[in-house]
């Protein structure tokens, strides 16, 4: 049986991915323009919630910016740099998931009382746990990617020779062990990020439940500002794992698809288009969630209306 491609045509790629990274890039320039000029008047970010929607929306920005070179990479034939840059954005991409993976984190440490020896402990020193997992997280997806590119690198000459001369050998033990290995490493981490985000969003639910209810029985307002505030990070929290958990699904099936399957492969436009829609709804998360990009919108919308 031939070896088949899942994938979508070009025609198909540009008609979604080209509305799709227009918004995109215009959004999070617009969004990274409020975060390097916050408004004197307005709610600004403070670390390390600042850090956290500079590396989710300057991740969207690189990856917008890199699609175009890559679909024009992938049109031209040139294949080995195709995937020396994939790898590198990859690593934003995966960055950008756990960013939001602590982002939610933070939410939950900030809403939930912590009653826990452990929790009160990371209540007390968020900025630090945050800032070490980011650091680990960001060095552990810059080595992965570093690997697979001096893979690619050394696996090219063994390419030729074994085109020109049949009796060269073309599997290589240590390349192919070292790639499984930051394979495992990598989808080993994600999914870990995968369980913290349900388990940070499920109990910031419960609890925000809980306290509503509390609240009406006591004839309380739940209308506050700051009763608002945490509904709408906890719905775009939740959405945002679902899209996680979607994103992190397509991205296992495809590995393992590409890595182990004799028959099936799953193509390069699919591929770029999941990941895509999966920047797209961080986007739109982003602006529903975040009062520093949702005022400001605001703020712009009534000068433009008392023009």
């Amino acid at each position: 049986m031939a070896y088949r491609f899942i994938d979508l045509d070009q025609e198909a790629f540009i008609l979604i991915n080209g509305p799709l990274i227009c918004l995109n890039l215009t959004t999070n320039i617009f969004y990274a323009y409020c975060l390097i000029f916050p408004p004197r008047n307005g709610p600004k970010p403070k670390q390390p919630l600042k850090i956290l929607l500079e590396i989710l929306v300057w991740s969207s920005i690189t990856f917008c910016v890199s699609l175009s070179i890559l679909h024009r990479l992938f049109s031209d034939g040139q294949y080995f740099v195709l995937f020396m840059v994939w790898y590198i954005v990859l690593s934003f991409v995966h960055n950008s998931m756990v960013c939001s993976v602590w982002l939610n984190f933070f939410y939950y440490i900030q809403i939930v009382p912590s009653q826990r020896a452990v929790l009160i402990w990371i209540k007390r020193n968020i900025r630090s746990v945050i800032y070490m997992t980011l650091l680990f997280g960001c060095a552990l997806f810059l080595f992965s990617a570093a690997g697979s590119i001096a893979h690619l690198i050394l696996l090219t000459p063994t390419l030729v020779t074994s085109i020109n001369d049949t009796k060269a050998e073309f599997f290589n033990f240590e390349l192919d062990m070292a790639s499984k290995v930051y394979f495992c490493m990598i989808k080993a981490y994600i999914l870990m990020c995968m369980c913290i985000m349900m388990i940070s969003s499920f109990s910031t639910v419960i609890y925000l439940h809980r306290h509503i209810r509390s609240m009406a029985k006591g004839s309380s307002s739940f209308s506050t500002p700051k009763i608002q505030s945490q509904m709408r990070v906890t719905i775009t929290g939740i959405c945002q794992g679902v899209l996680y958990v979607l994103f992190d699904t397509f991205n296992l099936l495809e590995s393992f698809t590409n890595k182990f399957s004799p028959h099936y492969g799953i193509g390069v436009w699919l591929s770029f288009t999941v990941t895509s829609l999966y920047i797209s709804g961080t986007t739109v998360n982003l602006g529903i969630g975040q009062a520093a990009f949702r005022q400001r919108v605001v703020n712009i919308w009534k000068k433009f209306r008392a023009l």
